[in-house]
This record gives C-alpha cells, structure tokens and sequence, in this order.
C-alpha cells in the first residue's frame, strides 16, 4: 500500500535529519561531560519521565474521542488512542498536513467520509496553537523576554485568524490545492458542504471549552516532564522559566511549518537555554533529551502504530 510505503520513506528521511543534526551537537560538544552527566541519572528516573510521554498520548487520545463524539461518531477509546497515535506518525510532512490519514482510517472503519472529520485536524491544531499561546503569555509575567514575546504576538495572531477561517471555511479550495500537490494525499479532496455542516458543530461555544480544557492538560503534562529534565541535571532553574523555554520552542517550530519543527525547534530551544546561562554542552544534552520524550518518542509510537492500523485496515 502506497501510505506503508511513504511513511516509512518520510521516517528514514526524517531520522536521518535528526541524526545528522544530533551527532553535530555531539560533535561541537564536550562529550566526556556528556557521559558523566548521563551517567549520574538513576535508571528509574528516565521512566518515570518517559511514563509522562505516554500518559499525554492517553490524554489526545481522550480528547480525539471526544472530538468524533461531537461528530456523532462513537468509537471506543482504544480506537480512538490508536486512529490518534497512527497520525502522529505524518507530522513529518509540512504543517502536518499528513495527519490526514486519520480520516482515512476513520473512512475505513466507519464509513464517514474525509471531508466529514478533516475539520478535527484543523480544529486539533488550532486547540493546541490557543493552549500555547495562552500558557506563553502567563509565563511572560515571569519572564518578559523578547523571544517569547515576538511568538506570542504572532501565535495570538495566527490563532485568530485560524479561527476566523476555520468557522467560515475559507481557504478550503488552497487546502485542496495542497493536498493534491501532495503524492499520498492527492485522492483526498474535500466536500465543502460535509466540511462546513462538521466545523459547524465544532465550534459550538460548549464544545470548544470543554475541548480546551482537555487541550491544556496535554500540555501541562509534558510541561511537567520537561521540568523534571531539568532537574536531573540540579540546575537552578524554575518551572516558569522551563516551560517558558520549551513552549516558546515549541511554537517556533510550529510556525516554521518545517515537518516536525525539526531543526528549528532544536534551535531555538539551545538559544533560549545558553540565553539562560546554561552552558553549551548541558544545552545540548537538554535538547537531546527533551526532543526524545516529546517528538522522538512520540514519533516511533506512531509509526508502529500506522503500520499497524494500516494492516488492519
């Protein structure tokens, strides 16, 4: 099948991106610190961080069940969990645009058409991109630096105008575009009417809290794990200044449109944290680490688990 195909294609890809980028840190770093470091962490500790990781796939999991459930879809959680988890595996393509292939699976296993549930992704997107922007300009109150700043203004932008567009479903014709530019995607083109009578029910004002609300604890969690992260390594750093340098990344990497943030999210992260007084080789071990509990991770989950569903499907 073409999907097994590409997505393996996009994984070597990506990894071998990642790798590059990765042994480059290693490189320009001191690497004996680096075993010294890691060598100073109890075992028990890494699980207990990566637990976190898991448990905010649980929780989208959650939030993705619900979502079809505002569709009149009704799908068991495990379902559920495992449609989510397989799209995890396409935010490697620009935008994230390849988590398309979760209506596909839907498609197969109820019936519903693409148009049908593709809002869920935008929608998806757009919840996560509020509960950034949201949590970024609380950390400003800590600490107001220009970085965070410049992203807060342009996600609360963006946020905006996402939603503006979702409701009234302009720029669907460019999304068609795009996905047909797109090789696996092609096939996908949306109905505009299906498109519009979904988004519709999404954006009820009842929905849309009760969805954020799911939304923040997918980012608290990870929130958490990454202060434990820095705390392996007793630096003397607080959780409002953890997650203002994480988050800040996170959204740099997502405005980049780059798949995955790959890179860019990487960057601006070590900048933020040799901004903090953390020097070069302990950065680069916390990008290393952090990227791993909430991308890497993340990401060969979703692999196996399209492969998976794909089979079964």
């Amino acid at each position: 099948m073409v999907f097994k195909n590409i997505s393996i294609n996009k994984g070597i890809y990506i990894l071998i991106t990642g790798i590059f980028f990765y042994v480059l840190l290693l490189f320009i770093s001191d690497t004996d610190k680096i075993f010294i470091l890691l060598n100073q962490i109890p075992f028990d500790r890494y699980i207990a961080i990566l637990s976190l990781s898991v448990l905010t796939l649980l929780i989208y999991g959650w939030r993705h069940q619900v979502l079809l459930n505002k569709l009149g879809i009704n799908l068991n959680y495990k379902d559920c969990f495992l449609i989510h988890t397989a799209g995890i595996a396409m935010i490697i393509t620009p935008g994230g645009v390849g988590s398309v292939i979760r209506s596909y699976i839907l498609k197969r296993k109820t019936g519903y058409s693409i148009s049908s549930t593709t809002p869920i992704l935008i929608y998806e997107r757009w919840l996560d991109i509020v509960c950034l922007t949201s949590i970024i300009g609380i950390l400003l109150y800590w600490n107001n630096i220009i970085e965070t700043q410049i992203v807060f203004c342009i996600s609360l932008f963006l946020s905006i105008s996402i939603f503006l567009i979702f409701k009234n479903s302009f720029g669907l014709s460019i999304f068609n575009k795009i996905l047909i530019k797109t090789k696996i995607l092609k096939k996908f083109t949306i109905d505009a009417e299906e498109f519009k009578e979904s988004t519709q029910k999404l954006i009820l004002p009842k929905n849309t809290i009760q969805l954020l609300l799911i939304s923040f604890l997918t980012k608290l969690v990870p929130l958490t794990a990454v202060y434990l992260v820095f705390d392996l390594f007793n630096l003397n750093i607080d959780i409002f200044n953890t997650s203002q340098i994480y988050f800040t990344s996170q959204i740099i990497g997502l405005l980049s449109f780059v798949p995955g943030g790959i890179i860019i999210t990487e960057g601006g992260m070590l900048g933020l944290l040799l901004k903090n007084g953390i020097d070069f080789t302990t950065a680069s071990l916390l990008v290393f680490l952090i990227r791993i509990l909430t991308f890497w991770f993340p990401l060969f989950i979703g692999f196996i688990t399209l492969k998976f569903m794909l089979s079964k499907n």
